[in-house]
């Protein structure tokens, strides 16, 4: 009997994150990275096969990883099978800053460290393998500030912009690792705003809502779908391409 498979989740606790990572536990074994991976809370029959490495991002140690990696798959005698890069870090404050610090921090945490992610772990890495990236509407569309209340809530220049260098990233890599039959996508979220935004701003949320194509929100359980797919033989053919989920946001 073949051993289960093994996917890596950067960012295991988020909105979106630990959706996907629920719905990953039933066919994976799952490797949670972030500072407080070991916080995600799960039933008993998914928590068997979680596997999470408490590891504070801002300081990217690859050696670290690499060896956390490396001893899981030998102990467990599986493959790494997938990469979901979906944490991130270094949201600007100010909505429209260019400052140094901002982008440095901005292109470290949007861009930097998940394609270092990828790069450590290459060699585990198998034909049949996929990649995928965590994008989003805003590195393909820029803000409506008609949606927003005020211009300090706009989403930040710096975010849309160092995601849609994440999209461009997927795509060099998957020319790249092709060769090798592992393949690369992102994919980009449309509006999932959490649940606290949802509450307390009713009418950003009605704004939202009217630019998709579904006039809603979307739900965090319909996240992990495109995934799934994309870890599946199902998309063996699907490789540099950026899969929105939108509702139809960036359609119009």
């Amino acid at each position: 009997m073949q051993s289960k498979k093994t996917v890596i989740l950067l960012g295991p606790n988020g909105h979106l994150g630990i959706e996907i990572l629920r719905r990953l536990l039933k066919d994976y074994y799952v490797i949670g990275i972030s500072r407080n991976s070991k916080k995600v809370i799960l039933k008993d029959d998914l928590r068997k096969n979680y596997y999470p490495f408490e590891h504070d991002l801002k300081i990217f140690n690859e050696e670290s990883i690499y060896k956390f990696v490396k001893d899981f798959l030998e102990l467990k005698k599986t493959n790494l099978h997938g990469i979901i890069n979906n944490a991130f870090f270094g949201y600007p404050e100010i909505f429209n800053s260019i400052n140094k610090n901002d982008v440095y921090n901005s292109a470290e945490g949007i861009l930097g460290v998940q394609i270092r992610l990828i790069i450590t772990l290459e060699s585990f890495l198998k034909k049949g393998s996929s990649i995928i990236n965590i994008s989003s509407m805003y590195g393909k569309v820029a803000p409506n500030p008609a949606n927003y209340t005020n211009d300090v809530n706009v989403n930040a220049l710096l975010y849309g912009s160092m995601k849609a260098a994440l999209i461009q990233a997927s795509k060099w890599m998957s020319a790249s690792l092709g060769v090798n039959g592992i393949r690369v996508n992102s994919v980009s979220f449309g509006p999932f705003p959490q649940e606290n935004i949802q509450q307390s701003n009713p009418i950003f949320i009605e704004n939202l809502s009217k630019q998709t194509h579904l006039k809603r929100i979307g739900k965090p359980q319909e996240a992990p779908g495109i995934i799934l797919f994309l870890l599946s033989d199902d998309s063996s053919y699907i490789t540099g391409s950026d899969i929105s989920v939108d509702g139809g946001w960036t359609a119009w």
